[in-house]
């Protein structure tokens, strides 16, 4: 059961925002810590993520697009953003393992020896985490030739303590489809994705900036959102990407700025 905090009281007159719907496209902030321990698990807060000693240089730190539905979060975090969240509004709430990362599975404590280890390329190192059996583990000793890995995720059986904000709720086609090329594609920030929607709101065409036209994975990024848009955003059944080169305009001899004499 989640633990909520209290909800402000309704005043005369006043009526509370209605829940969101699946599909809704929301702009969320949040911090997640382990209850027990406190420890930051993870955040969209670059100045949370300094403090706690967990900033990551090459992370966008912003608000994240979600998707209503789409099972992107936690579960119980998800489940709490559709029933209660409010735009505005910050929550907190307690998360149970059985609705983050469930309880742990004492069958997922295994023992392996050494030397199969070392014959997979694996050196048995107590804290290592490995990939075997195409499962990940941790290791959790190492004796006499025995190896107890632990394959269990390593936030199984905690609750999770999660604080966030519904920023804002995206209602344009266009907009959603900036943010949903956004989010594959961080190096450019979501306006610079020109989106004009056509032929009575069944064609999109979308202009790619040029800071990701060396992205390796842009064509991958380009169909996956397609199938996104037909997915999510139900009027909309084609989609055309535009790549524009345009030439720099050089520098002409003698307009280079003289510099000022002193």
């Amino acid at each position: 059961m989640l633990f909520l905090t209290p909800s402000p009281p309704v005043l005369p007159g006043t009526v509370r925002a209605m829940p969101f719907s699946k599909n809704d496209f929301l702009l969320v902030e949040y911090t997640i810590k382990v209850k027990e321990t406190g420890e930051l698990v993870d955040t969209t807060n670059a100045e949370i993520a300094k403090k706690e000693g967990k900033f990551e240089a090459d992370r966008v730190y912003e608000p994240i697009l979600v998707i209503v539905g789409e099972g992107r979060l936690i579960k119980g975090f998800e489940e709490d953003i559709e029933k209660n969240g409010e735009v505005g509004v910050e929550r907190t709430v307690e998360i149970p393992p059985e609705k983050a990362y469930g309880k742990r599975d004492p069958r997922k404590v295994r023992t392996i020896s050494a030397r199969e280890l070392l014959r997979a390329g694996i050196t048995p190192e107590v804290g290592k985490v490995i990939e075997y059996g195409n499962s990940v583990g941790v290791i959790k000793s190492v004796s006499g030739g025995r190896v107890l890995v632990d394959f269990n995720h390593p936030l199984a059986g905690r609750t999770l303590v999660v604080t966030y904000k519904v920023v804002r709720k995206l209602e344009e086609p266009a907009e959603k489809i900036q943010y949903l090329l956004h989010r594959r594609l961080k190096r450019a920030p979501p306006e610079k994705f020109r989106v004009e929607i056509r032929d009575g709101d069944r064609t999109a065409v979308v202009e790619i900036p040029r800071e990701v036209f060396l992205e390796r994975d842009l064509q991958i990024a380009k169909a996956i959102v397609a199938e996104e848009v037909y997915r999510y955003i139900g009027s909309i059944d084609t989609i055309v990407y535009q790549e524009r080169y345009q030439r720099r305009r050089e520098e002409k001899p003698g307009e280079a700025k003289e510099e000022k004499q002193g």
